[in-house]
């Protein structure tokens, strides 16, 4: 039987499933950690380190042990009884240890991975930035610190919960050239149904892999914009885009490929999201090409990022000019 399909039937399982609990504690012993599982909580333990998510969590246990060392490296830890704890399974502030900087989230935070976002393309003074998929907006502090005052970072962010937390964020940062925008970038204009959970897994309900069905998760109904919908929107065009929205971004890139060809973006893309039997990586590697882009999908920074940029255009290139209906 192939490993994903056992995967799938483990998922539905739910989990309070002993079959579940076996199949973590089996794959933790093989990776070098001892799991525990309580009334509500899975606990991830590595000699005096112990990370904890609420049970809902549990399809995210198997990347949390492969992330485990980038949180307690960028991620300041609560020492109790002498280990080190990382508690992600409740809403929470937390601090990043490189910036010091202090964010609430309603449930696991954002990995620090902004050296794989600015891996091709580093975002300067008075740059347009989009956050497509903000979370709870610490992307979109370290972006904005990036672009400072003259510049602008549009952050997308659909979920109602998410949301929430976004806006708080942006108010205890007083980030002035943050906006932040209430609908998802997807690969036509109009509404869609999204699967809201208040978590970095929620997402345009097609591309869900596994939705929380465990955790409280509900389908709702979202406005949508393409990236020309959205310049037109904004009046502007961003010079690059962080897009991290859980499988929806070979659409995403589908819908805007004339706008593409003659509007140059720079790209970092959370890529190792699966769509039927392949992940996203490799539809974006054959699709930006025929875009002139040139392209590149690594997993060199823990997971499967992929970058993207127009030919023949400096990395400093920067589109300001304002779209008109005629471009899309």
């Amino acid at each position: 039987m192939p490993m994903q399909t056992i995967k799938d039937y483990l998922v539905r399982q739910g989990p309070d499933s002993i079959l579940v609990h076996a199949a973590l504690a089996l794959y933790a012993h093989r990776r070098n950690f001892k799991i525990r599982f309580s009334q509500d909580c899975v606990s991830l333990l590595s000699g005096d380190r112990e990370m904890i998510l609420h049970k809902r969590q549990f399809v995210e246990v198997p990347i949390m042990m492969e992330c485990y060392e980038l949180f307690f490296e960028t991620i300041d830890a609560e020492v109790i009884n002498g280990h080190a704890v990382l508690d992600f399974s409740k809403p929470r502030i937390h601090r990043y240890k490189k910036s010091g900087a202090e964010f609430e989230f309603p449930a696991i935070p954002e990995d620090d991975v902004m050296d794989a976002y600015t891996h091709w393309y580093l975002p300067k003074t008075g740059d347009i930035i989009w956050d497509a998929g903000a979370y709870a907006g610490a992307t979109s502090y370290f972006l904005a610190q990036l672009v400072g005052p003259d510049g602008k970072v549009y952050a997308f962010e659909p979920d109602e919960v998410n949301y929430g937390y976004l806006v708080r964020n942006i108010e205890r940062h007083q980030l002035t050239n943050v906006i932040p925008v209430k609908k998802a970038l997807a690969g036509s204009t109009g509404t869609t149904v999204f699967h809201l959970d208040g978590t970095m897994s929620s997402g345009i309900r097609e591309y869900i892999v596994y939705p929380a069905h465990f955790g409280g998760g509900r389908d709702v109904e979202i406005p949508t914009l393409t990236i020309a919908d959205a310049c037109e929107e904004f009046r502007e065009v961003p010079s690059f885009i962080k897009m991290d929205i859980e499988g929806a971004e070979v659409a995403v890139i589908e819908g805007a490929a004339a706008f593409l060809e003659t509007c140059p973006i720079n790209f970092a893309i959370e890529s190792y999201h699966r769509i039927g039997n392949e992940h996203t990586c490799k539809a974006l590697d054959r699709l930006f090409p025929k875009l002139g882009y040139e392209v590149c999908s690594s997993p060199k920074f823990g997971q499967m990022f992929t970058w993207a940029r127009k030919r023949n255009v400096g990395l400093d290139k920067t589109t300001n000019f304002i779209p008109s209906r005629g471009a899309h």
